[in-house]
């Protein structure tokens, strides 16, 4: 029994800080909770960073008889949801004390489940685990959205999540449960040695539609995309930009790690359905973000967006189709984390900072945060020399190397279209009439806002310090596959 237990001591320390944040919980008085619980929160997200970088390996390591695998993806990877974490916490101090929240505690140590089910999920090589671990995941997600006790829109927003979180759980366990049915194994090589010995069935093909299906679900592709601009719209903000950057990023990487080595073999026959769903998504997000005047609700039907133009990298090889996919998501963390940042600064009592028409005179008020929105959405539109350039930069040359013509001009077209709701802000910020919207100054809020602008600015100066991360994490992931 190899269960090789120092692996998961980053995991392991997370999960005991959590639990002994519920006890300390008890003992704390109720005005003190929100600065303490932030800030252990802080140190221990921080701690649980130096762990896992200690796991660094260029090889591939298995704990619990393979359940589990960590190679320099999975490291970055978590490393990149830590990162996202961190940055959630801090937003979270100033938007609880703006929006007053009965349960500080829980929610600080809900967040740290969340992502001990994001860590576990990136690393899952076995069907159950990814399960539990994606679930563990999304139902603490569920109860953050829900958790303010007098926002109705949450409550609605932390309902449909539910709804649909479930039924895509569903969808989920019954893939898994045809292709055990099929294989009589549950781990990732496993399943991948016996597929590829029996060959395509159609009992096959319909195991990889659903699990396939679900995994859109999560990551909100169309058709499956119903529940995010309500989802994105009803959360409390810091919590929105927790799931725009942490379980975006945990779910596209247990679907790659899933999908290349179990189905890898049959992408003929899955690469057309990708394509065309990668082709709708990209399109019909960036249409319905053209009419949008709330920026959340902007700023979700984006996420659909990219969520289409990172599926697009999944028709390539393997192995470019990693790469593009990883440095994509490093690019993605930073702008959504600084978009919805932003938001939760300015928005106030009555949600008043949500609608583009509080964004106007924003330069005069604070040039700082309307220049570091220049770069956000300009990021987010790939324009250069931001970060969100080269990401499409990258996409883009993979998808021509691999002759997919067609999708690299719709990704093209679907990038300009998202260029008129990207400038709109911007516009309100520079061109228009002060709102009577008052800005305040935090300095958590500020620090997240600036530290992710300034990593926008520095990958798109200088993309090749992630390029070089992603590509060996790509080396890493591939040798572990042979």
């Amino acid at each position: 029994m190899n269960l090789n237990l120092e692996l998961m001591l980053p995991e392991a320390f997370l999960l005991i800080s959590a639990l002994l944040m519920m006890v300390i919980d008890l003992v704390i008085s109720d005005r003190q909770k929100n600065s303490f619980f932030s800030n252990l929160s802080i140190v221990v997200i921080a701690i649980t960073m130096l762990l896992t970088s200690g796991t660094v390996s260029m090889e591939s390591n298995l704990a619990f008889n393979g359940f589990i695998k960590k190679d320099l993806m999975v490291v970055l990877s978590q490393l990149l949801l830590l990162i996202s974490g961190i940055f959630a916490v801090l937003l979270s101090h100033n938007y609880i004390e703006k929006f007053s929240l009965k349960y500080k505690g829980e929610y600080y140590y809900t967040l740290l489940f969340a992502l001990l089910g994001g860590m576990l999920l990136v690393a899952a090589n076995e069907f159950s685990t990814l399960f539990v671990s994606l679930e563990v995941m999304s139902i603490s997600v569920y109860i953050l959205v829900a958790l303010f006790k007098n926002d109705y829109r949450g409550k609605e927003a932390a309902l449909k999540y539910f709804i649909m979180g479930s039924v895509g759980a569903a969808i989920l366990v019954y893939g898994f449960a045809i292709l055990y049915g099929l294989t009589g194994v549950t781990t990732y090589d496993g399943v991948s040695e016996l597929v590829n010995k029996n060959g395509v069935t159609l009992a096959l093909l319909f195991s990889i539609a659903l699990v396939a299906v679900a995994f859109l679900f999560k990551t909100g592709a169309v058709p499956f995309h119903m529940w995010v601009p309500d989802v994105y719209h009803g959360a409390p903000t810091p919590i929105t930009a927790f799931m725009g950057a942490t379980v975006k990023v945990a779910s596209f990487i247990a679907f790659l790690r899933l999908f290349f080595p179990v189905f890898v073999s049959f992408a003929k026959n899955w690469t057309p359905a990708i394509e065309l769903v990668a082709v709708v998504t990209m399109f019909a997000g960036a249409l319905l973000a053209l009419n949008q005047s709330n920026l959340k609700r902007m700023l979700a039907y984006s996420a659909v967006s990219h969520t289409g133009v990172i599926l697009a990298a999944f028709v390539t090889v393997p192995a470019l189709a990693s790469f593009v996919v990883l440095f994509y998501l490093f690019v993605y963390v930073f702008v959504t984390l600084a978009a919805f940042g932003m938001l939760s600064l300015l928005t106030t009592k009555g949600l008043k900072g949500e609608s583009v028409e509080d964004w106007g005179g924003l330069y005069k008020k604070s040039p700082f945060l309307a220049l570091s929105a220049v770069v956000i959405f300009m990021s987010l539109a790939g324009i250069p020399p931001f970060a969100g350039f080269w990401a499409k930069f990258y996409l883009l040359t993979a998808l021509l190397r691999e002759g997919f013509i067609t999708l690299a001009l719709a990704v093209v077209l679907s990038s300009l279209m998202s260029l008129y709701f990207y400038l709109k802000p911007l516009v309100y910020a520079f061109m228009r009439g002060e709102s009577d919207l008052s800005v305040s100054y935090n300095i958590r809020d500020y620090a997240v806002i600036g530290l992710s602008t300034l990593a926008i600015l520095i990958i798109g100066f200088f993309p090749n310090l992630i390029v070089k991360f992603s590509l060996l994490g790509v080396i890493s992931f591939v040798r572990g596959l042979i």
